[in-house]
């Protein structure tokens, strides 16, 4: 399966995170991208299971059952977004490409980084990823494979 990116930015390893819950994939494998653009797209068609910590975390599960947990932190404890906008709500049918949230990035002083994590991924395979820069909405951030 194919994921498209939410985010769009510069690719990092989950390896390079500053938070060590992400990265030591305590929640399970994943990606992170050095935000560039203030939205976040839907990376499959499924359903937001759900939105928590002020519109920084949106948990959501694809037709075929695969949970991610899109995640946005800052390089700085006291950062934080005043102007978040959540487009959809716990509950909402998704579709690949729709937009999930938007804010204001120029309220930041240094880069935001948003992270993809497989939360069910103990059935699966390696994950790939191949890109250095990614479109959110365009390109494909990571590749599942089953085992």
């Amino acid at each position: 399966m194919a994921i498209k990116s939410p985010f769009t930015g510069r690719v990092k390893s989950i390896s390079e995170h500053p938070e060590p819950f992400f990265r030591f994939a305590t929640l399970g494998p994943g990606i992170s991208v050095e935000l560039t653009s203030h939205n976040i797209i839907a990376p499959f068609d499924g359903t937001l299971l759900q939105v928590k910590n002020a519109g920084k975390e949106y948990i959501l599960q694809a037709k075929n059952g695969l949970k991610v947990l899109l995640n946005l932190s800052f390089s700085s404890v006291e950062e934080h977004i005043n102007h978040t906008n959540i487009a959809k709500l716990n509950g909402s049918k998704i579709s690949k490409g729709e937009r999930l949230a938007y804010f204001d990035l120029r309220e930041l002083s240094s880069p935001m980084l948003g992270t993809l994590c497989v939360l069910n991924s103990q059935h699966l395979g390696p994950l790939y990823y191949s890109l250095s820069q990614v479109t959110a909405g365009v390109d494909t951030l990571l590749t599942v494979t089953k085992k």
